[in-house]
């Protein structure tokens, strides 16, 4: 073998050494150690709805007990409180993509979702599910689960009043929301309520279930047997006791026969009286 190809050889083994060297070195973090994987964290009560086209919305609930990696199992409470508990497990992606499966005597589902983090615990799956109940399937088109903010001692603002205003953003129309306190004091930032939203004159009412954190941050879901919204605001309460609290954010709302408005809403709070 002449002098000049076994340079070449040592140059390209050179090379691939470098190569590999450089894709190991960056796999580690600055202190040398392997970078962890991204793992969403799926533990908590998830509360909230399934809806069916042309039927009102029904409750759905769903415990996530234990998770490993990107592997969780836990429990689903189905809308029917004669069927039992049904024990699920699933996974969930890096970028929140969530896929499970649950069993219980004559029922098996099989759900798709997606996660929406928004920090601090609170947090939505939006997706659906197929159920197949003694020999029978059944499709739901829309579960929508959220987990409030899992608080941090601090005192959460009441948000508790009814809330008129108009939606904008490219978007024309009106939004009334009568919102309740608390339901229990174990879960003090959680609320619920309901709302209606008139757009292009045609009136969706929904059932609204929400979440607050200290800094008056609200993240809500909410459905009617025509579609479901959700929406990330802010509730500001002024100094002056003379001037309305206000709750003001961005929405999305998805109905059945696939439209869909995006659009922002600014809302204050309604004096007392036969309005409330």
């Amino acid at each position: 073998m002449s002098k000049s190809i076994k340079t070449i050889q040592l140059f390209c083994l050179t090379l691939a050494v470098g190569s590999c060297l450089t894709l190991a070195l960056g796999l580690l973090t600055a202190d040398g150690s392997a970078a962890p994987p991204v793992v969403q964290n799926m533990r908590g009560l998830w509360d909230g709805f399934e809806v069916r086209a042309g039927e009102p919305p029904e409750p759905s609930r769903t415990e996530i007990t234990g998770q490993e990696n990107r592997r969780f199992t836990g429990f689903a409470e189905p809308p029917d409180p004669s069927h039992p508990a049904i024990a699920i497990e699933g996974t969930v992606s890096a970028s929140g993509n969530v896929n499970y499966q649950g069993r219980s005597p004559g029922v098996h589902n099989v759900g798709h979702s997606k996660l929406h983090d928004f920090g601090g615990g609170a947090a939505i799956l939006d997706g659906g599910e197929t159920r197949h109940v003694n020999g029978q399937t059944f499709i739901v088109p829309c579960v929508l689960v959220m987990r409030s903010f899992a608080g941090d001692g601090s005192v959460v603002p009441n948000p508790e009043g009814r809330y008129v205003g108009m939606l904008g953003g490219g978007v024309t129309g009106q939004i009334d929301m009568r919102l309740s306190p608390p339901p229990d004091p174990v879960r003090p930032t959680s609320f619920e309520g309901t709302m209606e939203v008139v757009i292009g004159g045609e009136t969706h009412s929904f059932l609204l279930r929400g979440t607050i954190n200290s800094a008056g941050r609200i993240i809500a879901i909410a459905a009617t047997s025509e579609g479901h919204l959700t929406f990330d605001a802010i509730l500001s309460e002024p100094p002056d006791p003379g001037m309305p609290a206000t709750i003001n954010g961005a929405f999305h709302l998805e109905l059945h026969d696939g439209t869909e408005f995006e659009g922002s809403f600014q809302t204050g709070l309604a004096p007392c009286g036969e309005v409330c």
